[in-house]
């Protein structure tokens, strides 16, 4: 097994358990504990986990501590990607949409080739990568940089978002429940997701699995504020208390 998989099922191991042990993995990966001490390093080192004597922690229940840029990349990167092929499609010629600052919103950009567009946006990489594309029409929020994710968040970022009106947004967040609805860790950024909601004639949540049936530091609104929501999968219980609220949900192939 290469280094770059086994970190990714060590990862996907430990955010299901919750902790583990050095040994505990030796076992499962059949392999020494000085290779797993080194992987548990490197992880720690991107931000991905929280190293304890003997053993690691997940951070992916930590109510608000928010995953550096960088590492949230590494993140369920098939499925991301997945999700903004999907939410392209749903781009139309001419549209105006905002992309939330994010992971998932970044695989959207990418996406997008030939539909000639307005995207709004407060995420510096996706509009670095939109800037480059002849076919888009970029229009940046303004804003303070919060530096450890590249986003343009604070008064002038909302004061901008008041004062238009747009076809779609696209918004990521960082944790769904069906009874507490969507929640952020940096509560600096929720203002700026309420004003793109309200900003929207349609809200498309785009979020893969792993943020279901969670909860974290602050509340961004109700589901019933979403319109649709594209993701990698979904269990037969959320899928159904989703649909009760009339939400449009599309699973990528």
């Amino acid at each position: 097994m290469y280094q770059i998989e086994r970190h990714e099922r060590m990862l996907e191991y430990i955010n299901e358990h919750k902790k583990a042990t050095v040994d505990e993995l030796s076992q499962y990966f059949g392999t020494s504990k000085v290779t797993i001490r080194s992987d548990i390093n490197e992880l720690a080192k991107q931000g991905l986990v929280i190293k304890t004597h003997g053993g690691v922690l997940s951070i992916a229940d930590r109510l608000n501590f928010e995953i550096p840029y960088h590492s949230k990349f590494r993140l369920n990167i098939d499925a991301k990607a997945k999700i903004g092929t999907l939410a392209a499609t749903m781009i139309k010629d001419n549209d105006v949409i905002i992309l939330d600052a994010g992971s998932t919103t970044f695989e959207i950009i990418k996406k997008i080739k030939s539909k000639n567009i307005t995207v709004i946006t407060n995420d510096v990489k996706i509009g670095f990568e939109a800037a480059r594309m002849s076919n888009i029409n970029l229009i940046m929020t303004g804003g303070e940089l919060e530096k450890s994710v590249y986003t343009l968040i604070g008064t002038d970022t909302e004061e901008f978002l008041r004062k238009i009106k747009v076809n779609k947004v696209f918004l990521g967040c960082d944790a769904l429940d069906v009874d507490f609805g969507l929640s952020n860790t940096i509560i600096r950024e929720v203002g700026v997701k309420k004003l793109m909601i309200a900003a929207a004639n349609h809200v498309i949540l785009v979020t893969d699995s792993s943020k279901f049936n969670k909860r974290v530091f602050v509340k961004i609104c109700d589901l019933d504020c979403i319109h649709s929501l594209i993701t990698d999968q979904i269990d037969h219980n959320t899928r159904e208390a989703l649909e009760a609220k009339g939400i449009a949900i599309y699973i990528t192939g």
